[in-house]
């Protein structure tokens, strides 16, 4: 199942925290931004939701909408306010609708409300999209073999070469399927599995490895990259029957995990 993901744009960090709890605990991946400069930094093919305030220094609500709508027109908009802005709530929210949000909401509201919101527009607009792999291999031959078998219209596919790449990089937050090697300069595969699953425990990460000697030892490291949080592992060389065969698995328990606590 791939995550919808939410940017969330308010000068408040509280308030930004407390609608990505409020998101993750329903399965939902977000980004924060507390001044919408930033947030229009990020590729608007990492996001699928935008839930923005009006009223902030710098470049407010208003313009970022514009902007919004401009640089990224098929990412639909929920304007929120408290009504801190000239003329009150109701006229902030309708300027925000007529200048091109999607949405509105009042604040307060509560995540369900919000959640309402977000799917009614995704339904609205199809919400269809590729699911995102990041590729984490410090050889480049073997990233473009593994790119190859991604290569389809399900996937869109992005590559590291060190631990530290992967990241560093602003992809890793649209990231549905992580896959890595586990031996590599650096940080190494295991290290990046750790960080991932604290900082972003939607992603789905299956670890891969080979050239050991002994089965044995093989095995062990493959186990141990499923103690620190990889959702499946395989072992070099496999074919492109045996990855998708593992990606349908993971991505399949993952879908049947979201249901069960939706």
């Amino acid at each position: 199942m791939l995550h919808t993901r939410v940017l969330i744009v308010d000068d408040s960090p509280t308030v930004c925290e407390f609608i990505a709890r409020g998101l993750t605990e329903k399965k939902y991946q977000t980004l924060q931004a507390v001044r919408m400069e930033d947030a229009l930094r990020y590729g608007g093919e990492l996001v699928d939701v935008v839930l923005t305030d009006i009223i902030m220094p710098g470049m407010n609500g208003y313009e970022g909408i514009r902007q919004i709508k401009r640089n990224w027109p098929d990412v639909p908009v929920i304007a929120m306010s408290a009504g801190a802005g000239d003329g009150g709530r109701d006229k902030t929210l309708l300027k925000a609708r007529n200048i091109g949000a999607d949405a509105i909401l009042q604040k307060p509201f509560t995540i369900p409300d919000l959640i309402r919101k977000i799917e009614y527009l995704l339904n609205k607009s199809g919400g269809t999209r590729r699911t995102r792999v990041l590729l984490v291999e410090d050889s480049a031959v073997q990233r473009k073999v593994m790119a190859r078998m991604f290569d389809s219209a399900k996937f869109e596919v992005m590559e590291a070469e060190t631990a530290e790449d992967a990241l560093a990089s602003r992809d890793i937050v649209g990231v549905d399927l992580l896959v890595t090697d586990i031996f590599m300069p650096g940080e190494g595969g295991i290290s990046v599995i750790q960080v991932i699953r604290q900082n972003w425990p939607n992603i789905r990460i299956i670890a891969v490895s080979g050239g050991w000697k002994g089965e044995m030892v093989g095995e062990q490291i493959l186990s141990a990259a499923e103690f620190v949080g990889a959702d499946a592992a395989l072992k070099k060389p496999f074919t492109p029957d045996q990855l998708h065969a593992v990606v349908d698995e993971v991505l399949g328990r993952a879908n049947e995990e979201n249901s069960a606590t939706a």
